[in-house]
């Protein structure tokens, strides 16, 4: 799970978080219980108890999910396609990039 760099050891930090929170954002846990960070089910329903817990947002996906770029020889780019088919009407190679890769996601 991605969370977002928000420094939490601070107020503003912590008036942050519970602001995403309030603004419908994912919010994530962990305490004595929960070593391991948790999404929280209900973010309108916390006990804001930063002394028993810990909180974070978590970060969300930035554009699709996957991408396909057709490559010229030299490695530039020259299209790019939501599928391979997209990428590969240039003729060219087709290399698949895909987010949880490349944000660390995949297990």
């Amino acid at each position: 799970m991605n969370l977002e760099p928000i420094d939490t050891s601070t107020t503003a930090g912590k008036a942050r978080v519970m602001q995403l929170a309030a603004e419908g954002r994912r919010l994530a846990f962990k305490n004595a219980y929960h070593h391991d960070w948790q999404q929280h089910a209900d973010p309108h329903r916390v006990s804001w108890n930063w002394g028993q817990a810990s909180f974070a947002i978590i970060a969300e996906p930035v554009g699709p999910d996957e991408v396909w770029l057709a490559l010229v020889p030299d490695g530039k780019i020259m299209g790019i396609g939501k599928t391979e088919e997209e990428a590969g009407y240039f003729q060219l190679q087709s290399v698949r990039y895909i987010r949880a890769d490349l944000a660390g996601e995949v297990s």
